[in-house]
C-alpha cells in the first residue's frame, strides 16, 4: 500500500527495543472497509454452505470444497495456489439404524442416532442394552457378565479409556446420549490412535437416549443395530495460496492464516467451520485490493480433516518442519462470531501491537477491545503449530448463546450464522495480517520446547 507508516517502539521478547510499523489510519481504514463491504462473501457463503454443505475430507463433497477454495483463492489473484496432499484414513458414513426389538410394545419408537467418525459397521438382529451410567471404566468392569455381548448406554464422554474398558468387557457397541436437546445427535470422532475404532460408537439423540434409560429402569431391553461405514486409506488436500512478500530480504518470512475447510456431514458445516473459512477468504479478498503487498509473505491454508483428528495441520507441521522458524505467526480461525479482541496464546509481547490495532477507530467501532487474551484451548489446527513453538494468534469472538445446540449436528446450517460478524472478524484478520507481515522486525518470538511444555501445563491441556 502506497501510504506512509508511523513507527513506534515495542519491547520484544528478547529484551531489546525494536521499531514496528503501525499502518496509517488510511491503510487500516481501507482494509477494514474492503472486508466489511465484500461483495463476494454472500456468494462464497451460498456456494460453500448451501451448495456443497457437509464436507468431510475424503468424501465427494470434501473434494468439491477443496476445488471451491482453490478457485476463490485464484480469483483473488494470489501469486500461487496449490494443493498439498495429505494421506489419511478416509471415513464415510452409510446407513445407521437403531430399533427396539423387545419388549415388543416399544417397537414403534424411532431412535435417532449417528455413527461416530471412524466407527466400524455392525449388523446384529438382537443385542441387549445395558446402562453404563457415565461410562467410567470401573463401572463397566463392575457390570461383569452383563456387558458381554451387550450395547452399552452412557451419557459420559467417550474416551479411549471407556472404549478400552468396553472392549475388555466384551461389549458389542457403545451408545452415547447426546448432550443438547432437539433430537439432534452430535457427530464426533472416535478417540483412537489407529482408526477404525475397535467397536461401533453411536451418538443417540438426547430425548431417545433418556427414553431408553427410563425403559431400562423398568426392565430388559434389546435392540437391532445396523451401521454401515467405511474406513480406508485415502488422499485429501490442504489448499494453500500465497502472496510473496515485496522485500526480498524478508520474503522468506511467512505470516500464515488458516481455517479448517472440512465439516461434519450431518449438517452444512456453517458455524463449524464455515464461519472461519469465510472470514479467512474475506480477509484475503480485502488484502488482494491493497495497493501494495506487505514486506513478508502471506500464506493462506485451508486445512483438511480437522474434524477427523487434525490430520491436515499435523501433516503441514511435519512436512514443513525445516521452514517453521520462518513463520512470523500462525493465525487460526475456528467457529467465529462477533469480534471482541485479539488473542496470542502465551505471548504477552503481542500486547502492544494488538492493543494499538484494536484502538483504531474502525476496529473499535466493531467492538474490539485492547486487552489481549493469552489463553486458548487445544483441539483445532493451531495445536500442532503451538506444540512446535510457533506463535499462535486468533481473533477472540462471541457466538450466540444458542450456538451449542447446533454444534456438530444437522442444524448447523446457513441460517445459524451472522455474515456481518464474519465481516468484522475478517476485518480484524486483515489488519493483523498486514501489521505482522509488514513489520520491520519479528515482534512475536518462537518458544523453546521447555517454554512450550510450561505453557501447555499452565493452560491445562
Amino acid at each position: 500500500m502506497a501510504v506512509p507508516l508511523v513507527f513506534v517502539l515495542l519491547l520484544t521478547g528478547h529484551g531489546a527495543q525494536a521499531a514496528y510499523p503501525q499502518a496509517a489510519d488510511t491503510t487500516l481504514s481501507q482494509l477494514v472497509a474492503f472486508a466489511l463491504e465484500s461483495p463476494q462473501l454472500p456468494v462464497m457463503a451460498a456456494g460453500l454452505l448451501d451448495t456443497i454443505g457437509g464436507r468431510l475430507s475424503g468424501t465427494p463433497t470434501g473434494t468439491r470444497a477443496e476445488a471451491w477454495a482453490a478457485g476463490w483463492l485464484r480469483s483473488f489473484g494470489l501469486d500461487s495456489v496449490w494443493y498439498e496432499i495429505v494421506r489419511i484414513p478416509v471415513w464415510r458414513r452409510g446407513e445407521t439404524s437403531v430399533r427396539v426389538l423387545q419388549p415388543g410394545a416399544l417397537r414403534h419408537r424411532r431412535i435417532v442416532a449417528a455413527a461416530y467418525g471412524y466407527s466400524p459397521g455392525i449388523s446384529v438382529d438382537s443385542v441387549p442394552l445395558v446402562d453404563a451410567g457415565r461410562g467410567d471404566p470401573q463401572v463397566i468392569e463392575a457390570l461383569g457378565p452383563q456387558a458381554r455381548g451387550a450395547a452399552l448406554l452412557t451419557d459420559g464422554v467417550v474416551t479411549s479409556g471407556l472404549i478400552a474398558a468396553a472392549v475388555q468387557a466384551g461389549a458389542l457397541a457403545i451408545l452415547r446420549i447426546s448432550f443438547e436437546p432437539g433430537r439432534l445427535p452430535q457427530a464426533r470422532v472416535a478417540p483412537v490412535a489407529e482408526p477404525p475404532a475397535p467397536l461401533p460408537l453411536l451418538a443417540v439423540a438426547r430425548e431417545d437416549g433418556l427414553w431408553l434409560r427410563r425403559q431400562l429402569a423398568a426392565g430388559p431391553l434389546s435392540l437391532g443395530l445396523r451401521v454401515v461405514t467405511e474406513t480406508r486409506p485415502g488422499v485429501v488436500a490442504n489448499v494453500v495460496g500465497e502472496w510473496r512478500g515485496r522485500d526480498p530480504d524478508v520474503a522468506e518470512d511467512v505470516f500464515l492464516v488458516g481455517a479448517h475447510l472440512d465439516a461434519w456431514d450431518l449438517g452444512d458445516g456453517a458455524v463449524d467451520n464455515g464461519t472461519g473459512v469465510l472470514a479467512v477468504m474475506t480477509a484475503v479478498g480485502a488484502l488482494a485490493r491493497a495497493e501494495q503487498r506487505p514486506r513478508r509473505t502471506v500464506r493462506v491454508v485451508l486445512f483438511a480433516a480437522e474434524e477427523l483428528g487434525l490430520w491436515g495441520s499435523r501433516d503441514y507441521v511435519r512436512t514443513h518442519a525445516p521452514a517453521l522458524p520462518n513463520l512470523v505467526a500462525m493465525m487460526n480461525l475456528d467457529m467465529v462470531g462477533a469480534p471482541q479482541a485479539y488473542g496470542a496464546t502465551g505471548h504477552a509481547e503481542a500486547d502492544t501491537l494488538f492493543a494499538r490495532l484494536a484502538l483504531q477507530p474502525q476496529l473499535r467501532d466493531l467492538g474490539m477491545v485492547t486487552e489481549v487474551n493469552h489463553g486458548g484451548g487445544p483441539g483445532s489446527d493451531h495445536q500442532p503449530f503451538l506444540l512446535a513453538g510457533v506463535p499462535t494468534i486468533y481473533v477472540q469472538s462471541s457466538l450466540p448463546p444458542e450456538t451449542p445446540r447446533w454444534y456438530h449436528n444437522a442444524a448447523d446450517t446457513f441460517d445459524k450464522i451472522d455474515l456481518e460478524a464474519v465481516r468484522g472478524v475478517a476485518a480484524a484478520v486483515a489488519a493483523a495480517a498486514w501489521a505482522l507481515a509488514d513489520h520491520p522486525g519479528r515482534p512475536l518470538r518462537h518458544l523453546s520446547p521447555e517454554e512450550t511444555r510450561a505453557l501447555i501445563q499452565r493452560l491445562g491441556w
